[in-house]
């Protein structure tokens, strides 16, 4: 049986050339990404400085910034959880304390925060990794040149709200398909353990103006 965080299918009709991971912590899962789906390149985007090491030390380009969509580049309150990767621009809800109470508050740190598009150049054929804590949709508005030129996007989306004015799961799909992308999968999905309510999944959605996706022939793939 396949790991549940398993995307070696995409290796089936694409062959990226880099990867933009948004929110990408210390590096671990990209470098996943990078091996599985043998993409040269990796741009990480990680507000937490303590992270840079880490993700220079496997070979990325890093931006310790935030990413939104501000009217201009600002700094912004970072709040830092006990659990690093649960860090957010927005404030935990009591839902989330309860379901998950290693995300409790730490400290509070000012970052910038940039839009995508300001920040790098659109990348052709690019696999876009989305992992930012409540911040989606602000992410997706500052990104559209970025995204356009992408070929997929793998982001982590909620049905139920972790962080106080966050999108959830309608709304950002609402988001990507106006920006061209359609789901075509799901990683993985998470429940409460105390009532069996889906929280939170990982999508797949793919740009429709891709021509590497429905007409092309699929690779044969090594499972």
């Amino acid at each position: 049986m396949l790991p549940i965080a398993d995307v070696s299918w995409l290796n089936l009709r694409h062959r990226f050339p880099a990867l933009i991971d948004i929110g990408a912590n210390d590096g671990a899962f990209a470098g996943y990404l990078v091996r599985t789906l043998n993409i040269p390149r990796t741009i990480a985007i990680e507000p937490l400085l303590t992270q840079a090491p880490a993700l220079r030390g496997r070979g990325f380009e890093v931006h310790s910034v935030a990413l939104g969509n501000p009217t201009e580049p600002s700094e912004v309150a970072f709040r830092v959880s006990e659990a690093d990767a649960a860090s957010s621009l927005l404030p935990v809800t009591q839902r989330c304390l309860d379901e998950y109470p290693q995300v409790k508050l730490a400290e509070t740190l000012q970052v910038p925060l940039r839009r995508l598009d300001d920040l790098i150049a659109p990348v052709d054929g690019a696999l876009i990794k989305i992992d930012a804590q409540g911040a989606e949709a602000d992410i997706l508005e500052g990104g559209r040149a970025v995204l356009a030129r992408a070929a997929v996007v793998l982001i982590e989306m909620t049905f139920l709200p972790l962080y106080e004015g966050q999108a959830l799961f309608n709304g950002v799909h609402r988001r990507l398909d106006d920006l061209g992308f359609e789901l075509v999968g799901f990683r993985g999905q998470h429940a409460s353990e105390s009532t069996g309510e889906p929280i939170f999944a990982h999508t797949v959605y793919r740009n429709r103006a891709s021509d590497t996706w429905a007409d092309a022939e699929p690779r044969s793939v090594t499972l």
